[in-house]
């Protein structure tokens, strides 16, 4: 996480700026507070010491990155071109991406990801995310998307009508968007008084997954009420929280749900697996269930997940890559169309149940005009080689956009310049229509 500054003070011309850097604000919120201390560390007299990071690291952070690593990195690399000013700012209480500028070299990006008791979870230190020129028409957005790498499914959506469409009907891999049926099942759930949004449910230590979210590192015996669960699942893609979800209402309500909210072939996602099964096939050592998984049908998928239950998990965020494998069959699968048609079902429920409004709207995603867009449901998905988002904005006079995007590279990782420019075109979208 940390290897992509490396290079990058190394491998710059040594002159000064030509300009003084101006400083932006960073705010008071948690992950400003960490933010504001790591740039105090790399601008203070002396080196950083190991000490001072041990603290401040979480042991799933520690586990791929050391804090002599850490320390290290930023004494040879980033303290050299002192003093470092933060010249841009954006993120939200946890998560947070600040442009630095040295007195030598490139200006970089400082990416954070802070838990609940403040411990930094993720930090990325890489190239600064170029700018990018918006898209002046909605022909040039497609244009841009037909060019980005990989494979580029999209559809836009106003009122029902098609704005814009790109291989919509095409299965694709979505990342945790799939968190979208497991929200309409937990709905259905509690409208059909199998359970309520007050209702406990209990971190154990054979539900418990890998980040992201929180609740993986919550102690065994926490308890959460399931509305709680449900907007960790939307707004910060918590997969511990997504599993206890899907324990809680069975493995079958989930995969009604993706029935109900017609999706186009309900057999991509039967059996449904949770994030936990998905890490275990993932990163696991076992070949022949992952081909099982690929090549098999229903039933021998069913024995994969059987087969997996009796075996303890032992895949830790140490064991991580960034290889590509959905092309394998290891992913949730559905069409641009299909996520839209899911996203279209639950605005149908948010619009009378508060719970299913604050989850899907409490991370808008992009940062889009609050004044025309005051309405904004976001979900978005990435696993190595793939990118995914879905917005559905509805502005004061009722109008509702709906934006899909997915993308998909069989061979790489999905590189910061084209989430930048995927991400970009979407809120090119929402500029230029009225």
């Amino acid at each position: 996480m940390l290897g992509a500054v490396a290079m990058l003070l190394a491998g710059c011309a040594t002159t000064a700026p030509e300009t003084e850097a101006t400083e932006a604000a960073i705010p008071d919120t948690r992950v400003g507070v960490t933010a504001a201390w790591v740039l105090e560390v790399m601008n203070a007299d002396r080196d950083t010491t190991v000490q001072q990071w041990e603290g401040r690291l979480h042991e799933d952070f520690t586990a791929q990155v050391s804090a002599d690593e850490v320390a290290e990195l930023i004494n040879v690399q980033i303290r050299p071109a002192r003093p470092l000013v933060p010249t841009a700012y954006r993120g939200t209480e946890s998560e947070a991406v600040v442009t630095v500028e040295g007195s030598i070299g490139e200006p970089f990006d400082l990416s954070l990801v802070v838990d609940d008791d403040d411990r930094i979870t993720g930090m990325l230190l890489g190239p600064v995310t170029p700018e990018r020129e918006p898209a002046a028409s909605l022909d040039e957005v497609e244009e841009r998307l037909a060019a980005l790498p990989g494979e580029t499914r999209a559809l836009v959506l106003r009122d029902g009508e098609t704005v814009i469409e790109r291989d919509a009907d095409a299965a694709s891999p979505i990342g945790s968007m799939f968190k979208l049926y497991v929200l309409d099942a937990v709905a259905e759930a509690v409208t059909a008084g199998r359970t309520a949004w007050d209702a406990p449910l209990t971190i154990t230590d054979d539900i418990r997954s890998l980040p992201s979210g929180e609740l993986q590192d919550a102690p065994t015996g926490t308890t959460v009420t399931v509305r709680e669960a449900a907007e960790k699942m939307i707004a910060i893609s918590d997969n511990t929280a997504t599993d206890l979800l899907i324990a809680h209402v069975g493995r079958g309500a989930v995969e009604a749900a993706v029935a109900r909210l017609d999706h186009h072939a309900p057999s991509l996602l039967a059996p449904f697996p949770t994030t936990r099964e998905f890490f275990a096939l993932l990163w696991g050592d076992d070949e022949d269930l992952v081909a099982t998984w690929g090549d098999g049908d229903e039933q021998e998928r069913r024995a994969v997940l059987a087969e997996l239950a009796e075996r303890p998990f032992t895949v830790t965020v140490a064991d991580a890559d960034d290889e590509p494998r959905w092309p394998e069959g290891l992913e949730w699968f559905a069409s641009a169309r299909d996520i839209a048609a899911a996203h279209d079902a639950l605005a149908e429920r948010a619009a009378s149940d508060d719970a299913v409004a604050t989850a899907l709207t409490a991370n808008p995603g992009l940062a889009l005009d609050a004044a025309a867009w005051p309405t904004i449901a976001f979900k978005g998905g990435s696993s190595p080689g793939v990118l995914a988002g879905s917005w559905r904005a509805q502005a004061e006079d009722g109008t509702a956009v709906t934006v899909v995007v997915l993308s998909s590279d069989p061979d790489s990782p999905i590189t910061s310049e084209t989430q930048a420019e995927l991400f970009g075109l979407v809120e090119d979208v929402y500029t230029l229509l009225p």
